[in-house]
């Protein structure tokens, strides 16, 4: 963005309504009625765990791919253009899961040939699917939040923006608790069945039909997620000239990307915070990935998966409430250390269920996951140059990408792992319930295994601070550095 843009009133105007548009695209992109039935509609399409596992690395791929080109474009043709791509793409992404098939695996037991065909063939619509929806998180992902940053004025612009992400937690988690309490019941036929009674319809409803109703009421938040996106407003005079062709466009948003990333490797307050990112927003996003199997492990049914991720978005109130006070009152050092506890609470919960007492421990992770975010985003837009923050903002989003994409891949080989030395010599024989029954036994060994992994990436994160780095938290933050080659390619 060039430094103090001259604007007109119509265009200071437009450019002010930015900030409360950015909040809404976001509730319309990110509350997604599927959410809380998330792992389990996977499977009731036909899919096996390990596939589910697979597809969210081939999701998480395709934003690491795009991430950082989609950023480094942001910057150089505008920031509205690829919030406008993002918002196209959710539709097609919906699309695509509303005319999804649904593999009947009890029709085709008696042909193994068939079934696995059909199988084979929906895992491969789910993958361009989920490829689809990685290019729309890639698209958005440093371009919202970049465009709504600098809609604000300058002279109090730091201040301002951790209000609006307040403003976003609270708003946000309200949004959240209608679409998970709608998401959850439409999915469950029982439900739908009574209520369709209740209005006089006339049909019974079964598993195979209703696990496609939350698609289709996202399919109608994502037209309205493209209404909105199409409102946010550009003007020339912050877009950034290009007057190049699209290729010499390209390469040189990839020479900025580069040069980007030289500046956080030599900027150690913005490697440490990408660093913790990556390490903490993995194990924490896949809980979230799967967490709709695991309150099937400990007894509950998919009509109460609403009410519980209800209460996770309650907490992202407190959250906004709390992190908003964190960053003012507190030190950075304890933030991060709060955060490191409160992540480690709800692993071991998932390690040691109580049956249904299990969720009073969720809070932790439920919390954990918004705060995190809440830091960074404060902490990383403080240290980052303007003209920089779209591409920035991209790198957080592949570090956190990347790294859930490894951890995914690994929770998948686990799985796999596991299914192999936990089955009975005669699990040919099963049934289906049996099967069910015998898949939560290899998941629930999967998730034992999680606290561990995150308290050896904490140690490993300390050490490399104090050894490489030789700065605390406070010290860091309390005066970040800026590389030389930064001022250069400000000046650029």
């Amino acid at each position: 963005m060039p430094d103090s843009p001259v604007l007109s009133d119509s265009d200071r105007l437009r450019v002010a309504a930015n900030p409360g548009r950015f909040i809404w695209f976001r509730i319309f992109f990110n509350c997604r009625f599927y959410y809380p039935v998330y792992a389990i509609m996977f499977l009731d399409f036909g899919l096996s765990e390990e596939q589910f596992a697979y597809l969210n690395v081939a999701w998480a791929l395709s934003i690491v791919l795009l991430e950082v080109p989609s950023g480094a474009l942001a910057d150089q043709l505008g920031r509205r253009t690829l919030v406008v791509l993002s918002a196209v793409l959710m539709v097609v992404e919906m699309l695509i899961l509303a005319l999804m098939p649904v593999v009947d695996r009890a029709g085709l037991a008696d042909d193994p040939e068939a079934l696995q065909r059909a199988v084979w063939l929906l895992f491969a619509v789910f993958c361009v699917n989920r490829v689809v929806s990685g290019a729309a998180e890639a698209a958005a992902s440093g371009a919202d939040e970049a465009l709504a940053y600098d809609s604000l004025p300058e002279e109090d612009r730091e201040s301002r923006w951790s209000r609006l992400m307040v403003r976003l937690m609270k708003t946000q988690s309200i949004g959240f608790v209608a679409v998970l309490i709608v998401g959850a019941a439409v999915y469950d036929p029982e439900v739908v069945n009574r209520v369709a009674g209740w209005i006089g319809i006339d049909h019974e409803f079964t598993q195979a039909e209703t696990l496609k109703f939350p698609i289709l009421l996202n399919l109608g938040m994502a037209v309205v997620t493209l209404l909105v996106a199409l409102r946010l407003y550009e003007p020339a005079s912050l877009r950034p000239e290009c007057d190049l062709p699209l290729a010499q466009s390209i390469r040189r948003s990839f020479r900025r990307t580069f040069r980007a990333g030289g500046w956080i490797l030599k900027t150690p307050v913005a490697l440490m915070l990408l660093l913790v990112g990556l390490f903490y927003d993995s194990i924490i996003r896949l809980y979230y990935t799967v967490n709709s199997i695991w309150f099937e492990v400990i007894g509950f049914e998919p009509r109460w998966f609403g009410f519980i991720s209800v209460a996770g978005s309650l907490t992202g109130i407190a959250a906004a409430v709390i992190g908003g006070r964190l960053i003012e009152k507190r030190s950075p050092a304890f933030n991060f250390a709060l955060l490191g506890v409160l992540t480690l609470i709800g692993l071991v919960s998932l390690a040691y269920p109580i049956r249904y007492w299990s969720v009073l421990f969720l809070p932790g992770l439920w919390l954990g996951m918004r705060l995190l975010h809440f830091f960074l985003s404060n902490y990383l837009n403080r240290v980052t140059p303007s003209e920089n923050r779209a591409t920035v903002l991209s790198f957080r989003g592949l570090s956190m990408n990347l790294s859930y994409g490894l951890v995914t891949w690994a929770y998948g080989m686990q799985t796999a792992f596991l299914r192999e030395r936990m089955a009975p010599e005669n699990l040919d024989t099963f049934t289906e319930a049996q099967r069910e029954t015998f898949s939560r036994a290899v998941f629930a060994e999967a998730v034992s295994w999680w606290w561990l992994w995150f308290v050896l990436t904490v140690i490993g994160l300390a050490l490399y601070r104090r050894v490489k780095i030789g700065k605390t938290w406070n010290e860091l933050l309390a005066r970040p550095e800026v590389s030389g080659e930064a001022e250069a390619e400000r000046k650029d």
